[in-house]
């Protein structure tokens, strides 16, 4: 009887909710930047949005890294413009390719960990700001003001679901360029975004 070959990706889905490959954590991502959209008015569910988007867009470096073949592996080094020939090779070159991917290293560290000690950066914060009155509303105080998460970085001020849709397109990209997912051009329109 043949010998039945080891499967291309390791057995994740039985331990990870049926999430198994990098394409079905992007799925993931996708569905959380959604939902973050619709409740960003809300600090406590958008918060706890906000975090898991970037534990997702972080934890993508260790999926795709570990369902890249050969092949793939000098693809993404093309495509990063960088040698990869590691694990920590690949996160230097796709945190230096993509600056919101860094953001979320760093976010997604600090809500894992009591205290970021590796490649901390204490020039980032998150908080949730007032960025708009509207003057057409009038009454009760409060009325017509509006909220949502921003993320400060040396000194810059960032969107957080702009940061998240930057991260999100970049993955996209590059799993794309790695053929682990279909061209979503046509996709992107169904998203806004």
């Amino acid at each position: 009887m043949p010998r039945i070959p080891a499967p291309k990706f390791p057995k994740r889905a039985h331990q990870s909710f049926n999430i198994g490959d990098a394409s079905q954590l992007m799925r993931k991502l996708t569905v959380e930047i959604h939902q973050f959209a619709k409740h960003n008015s809300s600090s406590t569910i958008s918060g706890y949005l906000a975090l898991n988007i970037a534990m997702t867009a972080w934890h993508m470096v260790d999926w795709v890294d570990a369902d890249m073949d050969e092949d793939q592996c000098d693809t993404a080094s093309r495509y990063l413009g960088q040698p990869l020939s590691n694990h920590k090779s690949f996160v230097v070159a796709v945190t230096t390719a993509c600056t919101a991917l860094r953001i979320c290293q760093v976010i997604a560290t600090a809500g894992k960990h009591a205290e970021v000690k590796d490649r901390p950066d204490p020039s980032l914060s998150t908080r949730f700001k007032l960025v708009k009155s509207d003057p057409n509303k009038a009454g009760l105080p409060g009325e017509g003001l509006s909220y949502i998460w921003v993320i400060k970085r040396s000194g810059e001020e960032y969107l957080a679901e702009e940061i998240f849709k930057k991260v999100h397109r970049f993955w996209e990209d590059l799993l794309t360029h790695l053929s682990m997912i279909e061209d979503p051009i046509m996709g992107r329109g169904w998203r806004g975004w």
